[in-house]
């Protein structure tokens, strides 16, 4: 099962750091599914029925289908790939709303305000 949702608390100004090693991360882990899924998927030994049913089974398990092993995966590599898409809109909003309070707020900064 893929791990659970959960809050993730991360300084403002680290947002694009985070979204990049969550982005490069998911995609390392893209990259893996799609090279070894064929691994993942075999061929039965021989066609008696205990052997064919066994190995329908193990693919079902394991390579095919949504709830499958590499279903599961692919769902955590979009998972990951939403959060990446967040942490960018959160920075993006950061920035926005910096920006409104120098607006606001103008450079009081540099007149000792």
């Amino acid at each position: 099962m893929a791990p659970a949702a959960a809050d993730v608390l991360v300084h403002p100004d680290k947002l694009l750091d985070v979204a990049r090693i969550v982005e490069e991360q998911a995609n390392g882990l893209e990259d893996q599914l799609l090279t070894r899924l064929g691994l993942l998927r075999i061929d039965a030994p021989s066609a008696d029925v205990i052997s064919t049913q066994s190995i329908d089974a193990w693919n079902s398990l394991i390579a095919d289908g949504d709830r499958s092993y590499a279903g599961q995966v692919r769902e955590y590599v979009a998972g990951l790939k939403r959060l990446v898409s967040q942490l960018r809109e959160a920075a993006k909003d950061y920035n926005v709303s910096e920006d409104e309070k120098a607006a606001v707020f103008g450079d009081r900064g540099k007149h000792g305000a």
